[in-house]
């Protein structure tokens, strides 16, 4: 379940402002959809935006929504395109519960950040976790990262089952952690919402701000 567009657009205008981003920043929007983001941060605020989504559809939309627009087919597990230290932000909004290895999308991420970039993730996440599942989470994430690949792994694209994620919902301290671990700073973390629950755990919105270190 996707957060209501209300939500996500106040979530979206916090992000801004905790992140601090200003006119002349350039930032890489990952899973663009339409583009809408892309075009307000370039028109209204001055930034160099561009965007990626996995759906051809989208991209072709956001195209014909916004001429000119710098929006491309893409997946945030593999930022080839770009080099090294090129973003001062990268903005995963209501998208990192759906890639499918979300570990190697915040590493990709990193990678392409300036030093003192941005990082800025919107999503939902496990208000009062359930403690033994998230304990049973971890040792199965732990369990299925040694086990052996087989044939045919990739070309399946399976999706990586992790500590910090479960059903699309994250849980905050893991997630946190997964960050640090891979060299983020993380700045903020704010509940900036009501998402009514899973079973007996209640969700809520959550926006993260990290930084990779000057």
């Amino acid at each position: 379940m996707k957060m209501s567009s209300e939500n996500l657009k106040e979530a979206k205008k916090r992000a801004l402002e905790l992140a601090g981003f200003s006119a002349g920043s350039r930032i890489l929007d990952i899973g663009c959809g339409e583009g809408d983001d892309v075009a307000r941060l370039n028109e209204e605020l001055g930034m160099k935006a561009e965007g990626i989504d996995m759906s051809l559809k989208a991209v072709e939309r956001a195209r014909e929504k916004h001429p000119g627009i710098d929006v491309k087919l893409g997946d945030g597990e593999f930022l080839d395109d770009y080099s090294s230290f090129t973003f001062d932000g990268v903005l995963m909004q209501d998208v990192l519960a759906l890639i499918n290895i979300p570990d190697e999308a915040l590493h990709e991420a990193y990678c392409v950040l300036k030093k003192g970039g941005k990082l800025v993730i919107v999503d939902r996440y496990y208000r009062n976790p359930d403690r033994k599942k998230m304990k049973a989470v971890k040792i199965e994430a732990a369990r299925q990262s040694v086990m052996p690949r087989k044939e045919g792994d990739c070309e399946a694209n399976p999706t990586r089952f992790v500590d910090f994620r479960f059903d699309g919902i994250f849980y905050k301290e893991p997630l946190i952690a997964q960050l640090e671990e891979t060299g983020y700073r993380v700045l903020a973390f704010e509940d900036v919402g009501q998402d009514g629950g899973d079973g007996n755990e209640e969700t809520g919105i959550f926006l993260l701000t990290a930084a990779k270190p000057l």
